[in-house]
């Protein structure tokens, strides 16, 4: 765990996390050994909704491997339904599961280069559960490999500055991109969900960071 510290008015302060205190899933999907034994870099996405972003980011990186989780049972059978009509997709692997349960009980330190947070709930209501102050995120980050990336969007300025913030004065994150948007100036490749072409076509401004983990973290 890297040590708290504070900054104006913001404590940083994350409890260690415990794996014992997370229950594996009532059935944790296997990874099929084949998927991981495979020089090809593996990512992942959480909370991939019905499947727009992973089927198309599977699609363009041929040279990579996607793991995708959705919790939400009407949206991972989307999702699924969406995969099962491109065969052809076998760096792709869909998982209906909790996130936090299953990256705890399913995946390895170091096994990831990416992971995708396209936007997560801002939990206006729980500061503590938003990503970046939860305890689960020890784990997530323990499973990223050495220069491995976090790339998290939001249509939520304050969650923005906040993640951006917490990314770097608490876990020690090297911030490769920080970058805002709207519709009329949204780079190539945008929008990536349903959430972001939805916020886009209404005139929201969205907000995109991608984060490195440090060689020496």
């Amino acid at each position: 765990m890297l040590p708290a510290g504070s900054k104006g008015d913001v404590p940083y302060n994350v409890r260690p996390f415990q794996v014992e205190s997370v229950a594996p899933p009532t059935q944790l999907t296997e990874i099929p050994s084949g998927f991981l034994n495979s020089t090809e870099p593996i990512d992942l996405e959480i909370g991939c909704g019905v499947g727009w972003h992973p089927i198309r980011y599977a699609t363009e990186n041929s040279d990579r491997r996607l793991i995708a989780i959705e919790h939400t049972r009407e949206k991972f059978e989307k999702f699924h339904s969406r995969y099962l009509r491109h065969p052809n997709l076998t760096n792709l692997l869909p998982i209906h599961a909790d996130a936090v349960r299953w990256i705890t009980h399913a995946l390895k330190p170091g096994c990831l280069s990416r992971c995708f947070l396209l936007y997560p709930n801002p939990e206006p209501k729980a500061v503590n559960r938003r990503w970046l102050r939860m305890p689960f995120m020890h784990k997530l980050l323990e499973t990223l490999a050495r220069d491995g990336e976090l790339i998290l969007a939001t249509n939520e300025q304050t969650y923005f500055d906040e993640a951006k913030e917490w990314a770097e004065n608490y876990w020690n994150l090297e911030i490769l991109e920080a970058r805002s948007f709207s519709d009329s100036t949204k780079p190539l490749g945008i929008p990536r969900t349903h959430f972001e072409k939805k916020y886009l076509e209404r005139g929201e401004i969205c907000h995109d960071l991608r984060l490195r983990k440090k060689n020496h973290a």
